[in-house]
């Protein structure tokens, strides 16, 4: 209820803030004229691997694994964002800002798994076997999802007072980046073999991107930017960003199993991880040195880690998976300094 609550906020926040009247006078954004600062917040939805604990025997004797989370897009969460953009200069051509800019979310799910028959529990630690007939096991996961990156903006320099009548590159990227996943999961059953396995899963990722963006319109659409479609009639700019970037993922995991016997588990795993993300924003300039977006990140991380746990044959290893995830956040953007950040242009 309380995420819904927090969804629905969000939502209605970001359509009353992009759907005030046009102002006498649209503005396009520069970054020649001053720094800009922003800060937002929204929802962040992130797609983690199932955890695959408690199993039931077939009639064979081999262990069919249940699933004791949520599958899909069912973790989701609140998330906010801070970020600063200086000019830096004329270089060789491109006139070049510098970035800082970090986000924080955290996402929680929780699932109820029962099982009747022949139910087992595996000690991750020592592999040992716990048989019952009937488990019903509460798992909670608590996940923070996080990131700080600095980068170079390469801008080529292309009028941007008017829209484009599909897309026009503004900008090249470059940068270093720092992102982590770290998850608190504790799984719990009061029936059968009473056990309580708690968890921290924390992955990091350390590498670099390259990227480019700018501005897309609808206006190779027949009467659309001639006659002013909705966008043109709400003051409305619509902008893209696309960034892939390789990472080292480096993965810590700590257990603690307590029931019919009590042990500790550690392990660790480097890999290697492809990010790339594609990022949609919609735009409305306040003022001279003011604008609000709508801003959401589809991201694809290729290496996520992904448990298998003990059992009879194999130890606890960390494997790996891929996900998805998406982040949507209301920004509030602010020119600092004396001069327009936002030069005039019509559309």
């Amino acid at each position: 209820m309380r995420k819904s609550l927090y969804l629905s906020v969000v939502i209605l926040l970001g359509a009353a803030a992009l759907a005030q009247p046009a102002a006498a006078q649209d503005y396009a954004k520069t970054t020649s004229g001053g720094t800009t600062v922003w800060a937002g917040g929204g929802v962040q939805f992130l797609s983690l691997p199932d955890i695959h604990f408690t199993g039931k025997r077939k009639s064979n004797g081999s262990v069919n694994r249940q699933p004791n989370t949520e599958s899909g897009w069912l973790d989701f969460g609140g998330a906010t964002g801070a970020g600063l953009e200086t000019p830096l200069g004329n270089w060789g051509g491109f006139n070049v800002s510098g970035s800082i800019d970090g986000f924080w979310s955290n996402v929680e799910g929780n699932r109820r798994t029962r099982c009747k028959g022949s139910c087992v529990v595996f000690d991750p630690a020592t592999s040992a076997a716990f048989n019952s007939t009937r488990l019903n096991t509460k798992t909670d996961r608590d996940a923070d999802y996080w990131g700080a990156k600095a980068g170079l903006k390469f801008g080529t320099g292309a009028p941007t007072e008017v829209k484009p009548q599909i897309y026009r590159n503004d900008y090249f990227l470059v940068g270093f980046d720092v992102r982590g996943i770290d998850q608190n999961n504790k799984l719990h059953s009061s029936q059968g073999t009473v056990f309580t396995l708690k968890e921290t899963l924390d992955t990091t990722y350390t590498g670099g991107y390259i990227g480019f963006g700018g501005e897309y319109s609808f206006g190779f659409i027949p009467g659309i930017k001639n006659v002013g479609g909705i966008y043109d009639r709400l003051g409305l700019r619509t902008f893209i960003n696309a960034t892939a970037g390789f990472y080292n993922a480096s993965t810590d995991y700590s257990g603690r199993f307590t029931g019919p016997a009590t042990n500790r588990l550690g392990r660790s795993s480097d890999d290697f991880a492809f990010i790339g993300t594609v990022s949609l924003e919609t735009r409305k300039q306040l003022s001279a040195r003011t604008s609000l977006s709508l801003w959401t990140d589809y991201e694809y991380i290729s290496s996520v880690p992904d448990m298998h746990y003990a059992n009879a044959n194999k130890p606890t290893s960390i494997s790996t998976d891929d996900v998805f995830a998406t982040r949507t956040m209301l920004r509030l953007n602010i020119g600092l300094g004396s001069q327009r950040l936002y030069t005039g242009g019509g559309y």
